[in-house]
């Protein structure tokens, strides 16, 4: 998919792209593209029946240190909040659902007109398919369903594990994913000497860890203290 029209603002561009469609990805796999990894959803007042017809959007938020479940509908208050990591869930009238992964980013609700409401994801990180009703699965989300099960451990079982990754910036989170997956995955000797560049996941760990400690070499830092708060490091 391409990227919305720039100059229409996210929610002209979101329009255009749900124009026939229930839900798309843009830039899945490349948050480092113009307009960042995207999840965009349409939630209409009558069903199409031309795509999906969501009807329901659910995915985590952090309420006093802990994750919530938050559920999106067409009454749901309009405007933006920060939504965790984990799992999305894209809901029709009927209980089938399309699922994602996401790092956690920015949600933003807008109503296009009294029938039309497009919701937009936004992501530091990759948002990926994880299967359901009328897709599959991407490559590289069971990379990122490993990492997020990793995350599970400290959330249960370190005092504190919880809250401290609710308060970690997504694209700090994403910065661990990628240090984990260099230091456990692959093994840091695979991402430092190169390893074998036609596997299409190992190049693309590679040019995401290169690129986010050139362009943001703070998060990086932060990755790797998260880790080794949380006594993941390698």
């Amino acid at each position: 998919m391409t990227d919305p029209a720039p100059t229409d603002g996210w929610i002209a561009g979101a329009s255009q792209s749900l124009a026939t469609l229930g839900f798309t990805l843009l830039n899945s796999d490349r948050p480092g593209a113009p307009g960042g990894s995207q999840l965009l959803v349409a939630l209409r007042d009558r069903p199409t029946l031309e795509h999906f017809d969501p009807e329901l959007i659910t995915c985590w938020v952090a309420a006093e240190g802990r994750g919530r479940p938050l559920t999106v509908d067409r009454v749901t208050p309009a405007g933006e909040r920060l939504v965790q990591w984990g799992h999305i869930h894209v809901k029709d009238r009927l209980g089938v659902e399309n699922r994602f992964l996401s790092f956690g980013g920015s949600l933003r609700i807008a109503d296009v007109t009294s029938g039309f409401r497009v919701v937009q994801h936004l992501s530091p990180g990759p948002v990926v398919r994880w299967g359901g009703h009328s897709q599959g699965l991407d490559p590289l989300a069971g990379e990122i369903g490993a990492f997020f099960g990793r995350l599970i451990v400290p959330v249960d079982f370190t005092p504190g594990g919880e809250a401290m990754i609710a308060a970690a910036p997504a694209a700090h989170l994403y910065a661990a994913f990628l240090v984990d997956r260099a230091e456990v995955a692959h093994g840091a000797e695979v991402m430092r000497s190169g390893g074998d560049d036609r596997d299409p996941l190992t190049a693309w760990l590679r040019a995401e860890s290169s690129r986010i400690r050139g362009h943001d070499p703070d998060a990086w830092a932060a990755g790797e203290r998260l880790l080794r708060e949380l006594d993941l490091a390698g």
